[in-house]
């Protein structure tokens, strides 16, 4: 980054991170404070979590029971559904093992695949719709629509989900190489190496089992990269007098708000932002609430922010099934 900047003829710059570029522009701040001019951070992971998994349980937990409370305060989705209620039902599909499920590309008869909906194959399809506001408000009807099919009927249903992502991932090229960037930086710093670095108190079967999974791909990812390690001061959280923005989201399930402040509370000069109903990443989210607190910060980082757009936010809205639908409407 420093290179870069150096390049391009910058003295001072203002750095944006979202995601795991907020671990970047952390190892920045710490190792070139004097660079920066003002830092946003936009949905934060901290420098102290020793293990990248450490909380891939915890997150999706904290999701669905924001969602659940989302739902209570909606008269039409607390008349309708119970979240957690239909996660254990869905779940509790598994309890004899995989379902067998077969799909073949309407386009091309002759590719026919046939495999196992696993139960954690299901809890990724969950994950995924968690990570979207328009997934996330569906989640509660999408659950009772499949519920209201045979097991065999609920195994075909995610099983074109599955196979026809499957499918599209073969030629994929920028997304593979954007996960093996991602697993390089996890991997040089603190890799993952036992399933006992996941934290499991209070979580659910859903949580549990996306938890788990997650670590063995980790632990097999870092196992084969097997990369050097940056030292134990990549550990710490950092500690500069740089203006910094953070953003978070309450649904964020990758980045938790908890860790923005973690964050935030090391450093001196600092505004904390949290969309209760934002998700991983507010400006890719296309907040424009996110976007004008930004804009406002860098013409002037050292005036008050005016948060007040994020009250005025649409709240959540979820979709009621009506009763004569059926999973494939």
């Amino acid at each position: 980054m420093n290179d870069v900047r150096a390049a391009l003829g910058y003295d001072r710059i203002a750095f944006y991170g979202g995601s795991y570029g907020t671990l970047l522009g952390q190892h920045v701040m710490r190792d070139f404070p004097e660079i920066l001019e003002l830092v946003v951070f936009d949905s934060t992971d901290a420098l102290s979590v020793t293990s990248w998994v450490e909380n891939r349980a915890i997150g999706p937990q904290r999701g669905i029971d924001t969602l659940q409370k989302l739902c209570v305060d909606d008269p039409d989705c607390a008349a309708s559904f119970d979240i957690p209620a239909l996660l254990d039902a869905a779940f509790a599909l598994f309890n004899d093992g995989p379902i067998p499920a077969t799909y073949t590309d309407e386009s091309d008869p002759s590719l026919s695949l046939s495999f196992d909906v696993t139960e954690a194959r299901f809890a990724e399809f969950l994950f995924g719709m968690q990570t979207s506001k328009y997934g996330a408000a569906a989640l509660p009807a999408t659950l009772t629509a499949l519920l209201s099919a045979t097991r065999d009927e609920f195994a075909e249903a995610l099983g074109t989900e599955i196979a026809t992502k499957a499918l599209a991932a073969r030629t994929a090229t920028e997304d593979t190489l954007i996960v093996l960037m991602h697993f390089a930086m996890v991997c040089s710093d603190d890799p993952v190496r036992s399933t006992e670095e996941l934290r499991l108190e209070g979580v659910g079967r859903y949580a549990r089992v996306f938890g788990e999974q997650m670590t063995s791909d980790y632990i097999s990812a870092c196992d084969v990269l097997d990369l050097p390690q940056l030292p134990d001061t990549s550990d710490i959280d950092v500690m500069t007098d740089v203006p910094v923005l953070i953003f978070s989201g309450g649904l964020d399930i990758p980045t938790p708000e908890f860790l923005g402040q973690e964050v935030a509370d090391h450093l001196p000069d600092v505004r904390h932002v949290i969309f209760p109903t934002g998700f991983h990443v507010q400006l890719a989210n296309i907040n424009t609430c996110a976007t004008r607190i930004l804009g406002d910060f860098v013409r002037d980082p050292a005036l008050e922010i005016d948060a007040s757009c994020v009250a005025e936010q649409e709240p959540l809205t979820f979709p009621v099934l009506d009763e004569s639908a059926d999973m494939s409407d």
